[in-house]
């Protein structure tokens, strides 16, 4: 069974979250409930709390650089002038403008006030300074730190950077403000620009007047050149083509057109019925049937009277027939008169035919002429045609010159007369007076952008430092960073030696610790998968986070909670348990791995009620080979029969892969991180390795935190209110006692659930 989870999409491992803490996929029976962790507002008031001093040093330093800078820096005075930009200029007559210079929407207010910005206004202002005037503007800035640094400024640049345009809302006036260290300087120089602005306007317009008159008196003289040009070109035009007009030409084109179409029509009807009455006649001679059968024959001249006659004379061939014989005389003169008309009849049939064919090829010459000539007239028409667009656009070309001529020579004029009469386009409504009172530094702002820009920087200061801190400190590290549920903390322990701090636990020495290791055990009961585990491996980061010591207390709280426990020593290169429990261990597990020693020999029974001990025995050469041998894997499976719990302290992972070769034999891992010394990518890095093995981590242990930081850091394992359950006095009944620590249990799980 695969007992992690598999990576994710972005290299994370999928899996549920309990109470805000990451136990994996599968583990657990309240994954259902997931709850991504996330940083929120308490975590960031940590951070700031953790580095409040550099917060209150960067404000202190910033609010105290600005007072010093605002109560030293020289006053400035400012003084405004205020202008009126016109939407329309002063008029005298009522002349249409030359150069438009309305304000008609807001991106024309707004050109005019780039213009007061411009540097062409700074040029104006700087010709109007003069003597003693430029002297007295010039010697504020002809001494002091600025100058030392960056040497003596321009009067352009200094009137540059120190005058203001700014629009009044919602209005079509703008203030003209200047700052200078002499008040009356401030307001000569603020009225200078409002002047200029208005000199500047008035000469534009004078000068856009003039370039006007100029470019309209050019275009006039040359459509009068093209005026003459496309007279001259239409007259050859017309002599060419022998035509005065072509609208009267195309009327009697058209007139033409519609006669010969008709007459084209006629003809062609006649010609339909001509030829169908001579293909008829074809027919009837090629299949050898009679024509005078045909109607069209038939009624020929002389036909119908042949007709009528042949059948007398059949009638009297055939009476006499029965009364004489064949060379009868009557009957002779009967089939002679019978044969004459038969001639006669075949006479009048040819010549009614030739009729009709006569007629057919008449008719057919007058419709072939009338389409002759009514093509010819179209070709006419379209010859005409061709040649309109050539006469129209020479004619339209030069009505349209005529108008342009008439249109500019108007707009000389007016431009001639209005050169003289331009009115203004802004006036100004208010001069700028000499301030009273300096307007700058304004302390009070500057004192408060200070402590502003303080809290600004120091707290991009605190944070700044908190990303580049990449050691593990907080639940939101170890659960989003190397995605493990914390399953407790562990407090620092003072003035305690090693091995008092071993078995901390079973002498009851402080509350806290002891607490917290029953609260570790209360979560690990939690979970099926954990509460049913015998082999336990706790394991590490780096040497040094105590994992000898949380593994040494961990068994101890099992034995108290009645469970028959073994500690297994198997860090094989550096054996910590048997010294920090002090013990004198020259046997252990490295002898039975040898075969010369037994597991009953070697092991320490009862070292406290329900607690044995398995030393390493001393140092091995070879602990890889040692921990992934047969034996050891027999050696744990026999422990696992005789115990209800195993605890295996392993070396650290970053260092040595020592406990990679234990974990196929262990039913869970439990990982301790010392507080604010491991870095989160190198314990990430380690994790991963642990889940590709798939056997379950059941969560991380925080060891050796400051109480001081344990009640904001984790306020939900430690809050200061729940002392007087740590430290109940000695005296206290058993049963109390008892009450409490089963209360302090279900509590314990029930902020768990939570």
């Amino acid at each position: 069974m695969n007992k992690n989870p598999p990576p994710g999409n972005d290299g994370s491992y999928g899996g549920g979250y309990y109470g805000g803490y990451y136990y994996g996929e599968g583990y657990g029976s309240y994954a259902e409930a997931a709850v991504q962790p996330s940083r929120g507002l308490k975590d960031y008031l940590v951070i700031l709390r953790e580095r409040i001093w550099w917060l209150v040093v960067t404000v202190f330093v910033v609010f105290l650089g600005v007072a010093l800078y605002t109560f030293n820096a020289p006053e400035q005075y400012r003084a405004v002038a205020t202008v009126e930009l016109l939407r329309d200029k002063d008029r005298t007559v009522q002349f249409e403008d030359i150069v438009n210079q309305r304000i008609h929407n807001v991106e024309d207010f707004n050109t005019q006030v780039q213009i007061l910005e411009s540097f062409s206004m700074v040029r104006e202002v700087r010709r109007r300074l003069q003597g003693n005037e430029l002297r007295r503007f010039m010697a504020p800035y002809e001494e002091g730190l600025d100058v030392s640094l960056r040497g003596m400024r321009s009067p352009e640049e200094i009137l540059f950077r120190n005058r203001t345009i700014s629009p009044r809302r919602l209005s079509m006036v703008v203030n003209i403000g200047y700052s200078h260290p002499n008040p009356e300087v401030a307001a000569a120089v603020a009225n200078y620009f409002a002047e200029a602005y208005l000199e500047h306007s008035l000469r534009e317009q004078i000068d856009g007047s003039r370039r006007a008159v100029d470019q309209l008196r050019q275009q006039a003289d040359q459509e009068l050149v093209k005026i003459k040009d496309m007279e001259r070109r239409l007259a050859d035009f017309k002599d060419k083509y022998g035509t005065t007009s072509f609208d009267a030409h195309q009327d009697i084109d058209n007139q033409q057109l519609m006669a010969l179409n008709a007459r084209l029509q006629e003809d062609r009807r006649s010609y339909d019925m001509a030829r169908t009455a001579w293909l008829q006649i074809e027919r009837a001679m090629d299949e050898g049937r009679p024509l005078h059968e045909l109607k069209t024959i038939a009624g020929a001249a002389q036909v119908p009277e042949l007709l009528t006659r042949m059948r007398s004379l059949r009638i009297d061939v055939a009476t006499l027939g029965k009364r004489f014989r064949d060379k009868h005389p009557r009957m002779i003169a009967a089939r002679e008169a019978l044969e004459r008309t038969q001639e006669e009849l075949t006479a009048a049939v040819t010549e009614a035919a030739r009729s009709f064919r006569n007629d057919y090829e008449r008719a057919r010459t007058n419709f072939e002429n009338s389409r002759e000539r009514l093509a010819e007239k179209e070709r006419e028409v379209i010859e005409l045609d061709r040649l309109r667009p050539e006469y129209n656009a020479l004619v339209r070309d030069l009505a349209i010159s005529k108008q342009l001529y008439d249109h500019y020579y108007s707009r000389l004029q007016q431009a001639t007369v209005k050169g003289s009469l331009e009115g203004q386009t802004a006036r100004i409504v208010d001069e700028a007076l000499v301030p009273a009172r300096p307007y700058s530094p304004n302390i009070s702002l500057n004192l408060a952008i200070g402590l502003v820009a303080g809290f600004g920087l120091g707290l991009g200061l605190v944070f700044a430092l908190a990303i580049l801190d990449d050691k593990i400190k907080t639940a939101f590290d170890i659960e989003s960073t190397i995605g493990l549920p914390l399953i407790g903390i562990v407090p620092r322990i003072s003035r305690v030696d090693v091995v008092e701090k071993a078995r901390i636990v079973a002498d009851n020495q402080d509350k806290h610790t002891v607490e917290s290791f029953r609260a570790i055990v209360s979560t690990l009961k939690l979970n099926e998968e954990s509460r049913n585990a015998k082999v336990i491996l706790t394991t590490s980061t780096v040497p040094s986070e105590g994992k000898s010591f949380v593994s040494t207390n961990l068994a101890i709280t099992f034995a108290n909670h009645g469970e028959r426990t073994v500690i297994v020593d198997s860090d094989l290169r550096m054996p910590n348990i048997a010294k920090s429990l002090d013990l004198e261990a020259k046997q252990g597990s490295l002898h039975v791995l040898a075969g010369d020693k037994t597991l009953e020999e070697v092991i320490i029974k009862d070292y406290l009620p329900n607690l044995d001990i398995l030393p390493s025995g001393g140092r091995s050469k070879s602990p890889t080979q040692m921990l992934s041998s047969e034996r050891f894997a027999n050696l744990i499976h026999e422990l696992r029969l005789r115990y209800d719990k195993v605890v295996i302290d392993s070396p650290p992972l970053a260092p040595v892969s020592d406990a990679l070769n234990v974990l196929p034999l262990v039913d869970g891992v439990l990982y301790v991180v010392r507080f604010n010394m491991v870095k989160r990518k190198t314990a990430n890095l380690n994790i991963r390795r642990l889940r590709e093995s798939n056997i379950p981590i059941f969560g991380a242990v925080l060891n050796n935190i400051n109480t001081r930081f344990a009640g904001y850091y984790y306020s939900h394992y430690y809050d200061k209110s729940y002392s007087q359950y740590y430290f109940a006095g000695d005296d206290a009944e058993p049963v109390a006692a008892d009450s409490g620590e089963a209360r302090g249990g279900i509590e314990e799980e029930t902020s768990v659930k939570s």
